[in-house]
């Protein structure tokens, strides 16, 4: 999953309002419509489901026509999409499938157990955000205490045994 921004520009009209795809908007609107059901809401123009889109993501409530929320129906079916995780650049999962309850207690587990955040950040910050702060965390402990495979023949990293030896001040030549 590609780092998106932490918040998604809705242009309704001239006035632009502020969209974050947090863990938190993302878990709610699974739960109130399912993602498949909100996204063919939006498509067949929706209304409420437009509404409860933006309701969700956003601090502000626009006071825009009908016919201008229908408009910005291209910009919500986007955003749809990276509220529920999809990946933008239309590449494959190498993953196993998994329902979107799953999805969404996994990232609430790595938010709040590997990651070690309150339940509060871990619910505000976006799919994305936890992703890639559990990949550095991942780099972290693998350049910490190695990937505990043995292909890395040839690395630049340390051996455990070099590393071991920093540490040791120990005269090892004997004394002629």
């Amino acid at each position: 999953m590609r780092l998106a921004a932490n918040t998604f520009a809705l242009q309704l009209g001239d006035r632009s309002f502020d969209l974050k795809p947090s863990l938190r908007a993302a878990f709610d609107l699974h739960h109130k419509h399912g993602f498949p059901e909100l996204y063919q809401a939006i498509l067949d123009g929706s209304y409420t489901a437009s509404m409860d889109l933006i309701a969700a993501t956003s601090e502000a409530l626009p006071a825009a026509s009908i016919s201008t929320i229908l408009n910005a129906r291209e910009q919500l079916l986007e955003f749809v999409l990276i509220l529920s995780g999809a990946e933008s650049s239309g590449g494959k999962s190498s993953g196993e499938p998994m329902t979107f309850d799953d999805y969404f207690t996994k990232l609430f587990q790595i938010g709040t157990g590997w990651l070690g955040w309150t339940a509060d950040d871990t619910w505000d910050a976006t799919p994305a955000e936890i992703m890639a702060a559990h990949a550095g965390r991942l780099d972290m402990l693998k350049a910490i205490f190695g990937s505990g495979k043995d292909d890395q023949a040839g690395s630049e990293a340390p051996s455990k045994h070099d590393l071991n030896a920093i540490g040791d001040l120990t005269n090892h030549v004997r004394p002629r």
